[in-house]
């Protein structure tokens, strides 16, 4: 294959992915807009606030991380960065929601492909919920207690 050809292959995949990313990403952050002017966003928030209490995380960020885990990092990322930047989000706390996206996200996606080829989806998804829950309970404890004085961290 000429490199013209590998040229012209990568710029138009790479021109076609970010046009497929703004297809979803500019409807979903349209959506969020209008859910955020009727009240519905503040009903999910408020929905999901208990779970994201257990990791000491302002009910706010129950949202970004709800998409995050159903879309994924790269779909969620706007609506995590909009609600950062609109709810002035201490750095602390967005680290806390980082490390359960980072193993838990983008649930519906994986689950389902890994299903196709042979998985069991309540094992991985079981194991996945459970194990993003219970890392990022232990850090957000250590978080808080080194926020009280309690854990002292040599520099």
């Amino acid at each position: 294959m000429p490199w013209n050809q590998i040229i012209e292959e990568i710029v138009g995949g790479s021109i076609d992915a970010v046009i497929k990313l703004a297809m979803i990403i500019f409807p979903l952050m349209m959506a969020l807009e209008v859910g955020k002017d009727l009240g519905i966003l503040d009903k999910v928030s408020d929905f999901f606030a208990p779970l994201v209490k257990i990791f000491d995380l302002p009910s706010k960020m129950s949202l970004p991380l709800l998409v995050g885990q159903i879309f994924g990092l790269a779909y969620g990322a706007g609506v995590i960065i909009q609600t950062a930047e609109e709810e002035n989000m201490p750095k602390d706390k967005l680290v806390i929601m980082a490390i359960f996206l980072v193993v838990c996200h983008a649930v519906v996606e994986d689950t389902l492909l890994f299903v196709a080829i042979g998985g069991n989806g309540v094992i991985m998804l079981g194991s996945r919920l459970v194990l993003a829950t219970v890392i990022t309970y232990l850090y957000s404890r250590i978080v808080a207690s080194k926020n009280e004085g309690l854990l002292t961290v040599n520099s």
